[in-house]
């Protein structure tokens, strides 16, 4: 669905420090299909937040927001803000790269263009050598992720051309195994590889993954 303002502000008041919060993002962005709040709150990003919750200035205007103001980044910070005199924007997409909520994820059509805009997030507070190494590491994770879904998906194509499967969905126990692969195992890889969730990337993903496909 289609978020309205009231989903990230409050109805009565354009809350900016609670359209900051990772929890205001969680009402949505959570569960086993898509874990991004509790794949945050894992990562450092998360426990820092959750240490310095009380030393963030959560209510900075957004085109004037700096790492003074957001030492730690949430959730808006990074998709977004206007952290260092970048755009402010409302599209979340903006900054990613990757279809990671895909079965097999393609590249974004403005692949590069978005991937620089994040990586421009990144460089206020890492070093470039580190951003790319950790973008690096996304890249094969979900090249990775993309071979093993991949395969599994034309094993179901085929049983399906030998006539051994019906067409029909989750009519045979098999057509939930192939859709847990990619609906929930591949897409936590992908996005626990990309948000620094390493419990989430390994063992509610590619673990999951890897014993399903066996």
């Amino acid at each position: 669905s289609i978020g309205s303002c009231t989903v990230c502000h409050a109805r009565h008041s354009a809350s900016v420090e609670l359209a900051r919060l990772p929890t205001t993002c969680g009402q949505c962005h959570m569960g086993p299909d898509h874990s991004q709040l509790e794949i945050y709150s894992e990562s450092k990003h998360g426990v820092l937040f959750a240490l310095r919750r009380n030393q963030l200035n959560l209510d900075a205007k957004p085109k004037q927001l700096t790492t003074a103001d957001m030492s730690v980044p949430t959730c808006a910070t990074c998709h977004m803000s206007g952290l260092g005199g970048m755009n402010v924007t409302h599209d979340v997409t903006e900054r990613l790269s990757w279809y990671l909520f895909e079965a097999v994820s393609q590249p974004r059509p403005d692949f590069a263009q978005a991937r620089a805009r994040m990586q421009e997030v990144c460089g206020n507070c890492h070093a470039t050598g580190q951003v790319k190494s950790f973008y690096a590491q996304g890249d094969s994770v979900v090249a990775a992720t993309n071979a093993k879904v991949a395969a599994s998906l034309a094993l179901m194509d085929s049983l399906k051309a030998e006539g051994l499967l019906t067409a029909a969905p989750f009519d045979q126990p098999i057509d939930f195994v192939a859709f847990d692969l990619w609906h929930y195992y591949g897409r936590t890889t992908k996005h626990g590889a990309f948000m620094g969730g390493a419990d989430f990337a390994q063992w509610h993903g590619n673990y999951e993954l890897l014993a399903k496909s066996v």
